[in-house]
């Protein structure tokens, strides 16, 4: 029982907080006077200045990433898929957003370090290890998952992640160097 109640209330946390992050790039609440197409375009172009490409396509995986993902593991469904989605979102940001800033949360940045992420990560990988426990809708509706299938959906996370980071690796080297200044 300690462990099922553990479960909902590891699933709820983190699925609240990414849930949040995921809405806000659809402009809900509304986000810097943008909603909807707007707010998703904004994504897109933050994401491109961070060298995902093409932008909207990870704009929009992220989005239902965090928006799908993080419902699916608030209520407890689809086994490891939402956690899944959440543990593999939850690994891009923070090896793109919040590892250059450092270790540290805080100092009004864009983007703060990486321990506010790293937990986020930690425990949709968690999550989608262990399973949903006693108190989600797999257990209501006795929906069961097999260790195969949980490997499976999270080595695809994994190999979508390191898609996402070659790409962006490769067009990095690709694009024209600035010249060093003259002295």
């Amino acid at each position: 029982m300690n462990a099922d109640f553990g479960l909902l209330v590891l699933r709820v946390a983190i699925g609240v907080v990414v849930l949040a992050h995921g809405l806000i790039k659809i402009g809900w609440p509304i986000s810097m006077g943008m909603r909807g197409t707007a707010a998703v375009r904004g994504t897109a172009g933050f994401f491109g200045n961070l060298g995902l490409w093409p932008p909207m396509f990870w704009a929009l995986v992220s989005i239902t990433a965090e928006i799908g993902g993080s419902l699916l593991m608030i209520v407890g469904l689809g086994g490891p898929i939402g956690p899944g989605l959440v543990f593999g979102d939850m690994v891009i940001v923070t090896i793109v957003a919040h590892v250059p800033a450092g270790w540290w949360a805080g100092g009004g940045k864009q983007a703060a370090g990486v321990e506010f992420p790293i937990p986020l990560a930690a425990g949709g990988l968690a999550v989608a290890l262990i399973g949903n426990g006693g108190w989600s809708l797999d257990a209501v509706l006795s929906l069961t998952y097999s260790d195969s299938f949980t490997l499976i959906w999270l080595a695809l996370m994994v190999v979508g992640d390191l898609a996402l980071l070659a790409i962006r690796a490769q067009r990095r080297a690709a694009a024209p160097q600035e010249p060093a200044a003259q002295s």
